[in-house]
C-alpha cells in the first residue's frame, strides 16, 4: 500500500536484508570504507562488530556486490554453531572444492591446493563469516591456523569476522590472543 503512495519500485523493508535498498549513512559508508581498504590490503582477519539491525549483513552484501568475480572468489558463511572440524567441512564445501572428505589432513591438503592455485591465478580468497559471534572458541582457533598459509609472508586466505558485540569481547578473551593479534 505504502509502496506505491511513495513510488518505490520494491518493498524496502523486509526482514530479510537487501544491500540494494541501503541507506548509506556516515558510520555505513566508514564501515564499507575499512572492509573495501582492508581488502584491497589483503591482511588476515577483519572484524566488524555491531549490535543487531545496524546492517552488518547488509554491508556484506553491500561488499559482495562491490567485489570484481575475476578478482575476488569469495565464501560466506552464516551458519556458525559449528565445531571446528565442522567449519573446516563447511569452508571447503563453500569454496566448492571437490572431494571434500572427513579426512582433516586431506581437507587441509586440498583447500592448501585451492587457494594456492588461486594466488597462481591472480585472484584472492576471501572467507565471510556472518554471525561469529556464536563461533566456538575451537572454531575461531581453526580459523587462525587457516591464516598460517602464506605465500611470500602474505595468508593466502583472508576472512572477514562479522557479528554482535559478544565477538568482540570472545576475540579479547585471554584464551583468544592469538587470534587477537592476527585482526586489522
Amino acid at each position: 500500500m505504502y509502496e506505491n503512495f511513495y513510488g518505490f519500485k520494491e518493498e524496502p523493508f523486509r526482514l530479510s536484508p537487501d544491500s540494494r535498498l541501503c541507506f548509506e549513512h556516515s558510520s555505513y559508508r566508514k564501515a564499507k570504507a575499512y572492509m573495501q581498504y582492508a581488502l584491497h590490503r589483503g591482511e588476515g582477519f577483519v572484524m566488524v562488530t555491531g549490535r543487531p539491525g545496524t546492517g552488518k549483513t547488509t554491508l556484506i552484501g553491500d561488499l559482495i556486490n562491490s567485489l570484481s568475480n575475476s578478482e575476488v572468489e569469495f565464501s560466506r558463511l552464516t551458519s556458525t554453531q559449528l565445531e571446528a572440524d565442522d567449519l573446516l567441512r563447511l569452508v571447503v564445501l563453500d569454496f566448492g572444492i571437490k572431494g571434500a572428505t572427513d579426512n582433516k589432513a586431506m581437507l587441509l591438503h586440498k583447500l592448501g591446493q585451492y587457494l594456492q592455485r588461486l594466488h597462481q591465478e591472480g585472484r584472492r580468497p576471501l572467507l565471510i563469516i556472518d554471525e561469529a559471534q556464536d563461533l566456538s572458541a575451537s572454531a575461531l582457533e581453526e580459523l587462525r591456523l587457516l591464516t598460517n598459509l602464506q605465500q611470500n609472508n602474505q595468508p593466502l586466505l583472508q576472512i572477514f569476522l562479522v557479528g554482535q558485540e559478544e565477538l568482540r569481547d570472545l576475540v579479547h578473551s585471554n584464551s583468544m590472543e592469538q587470534v587477537f593479534q592476527r585482526i586489522v
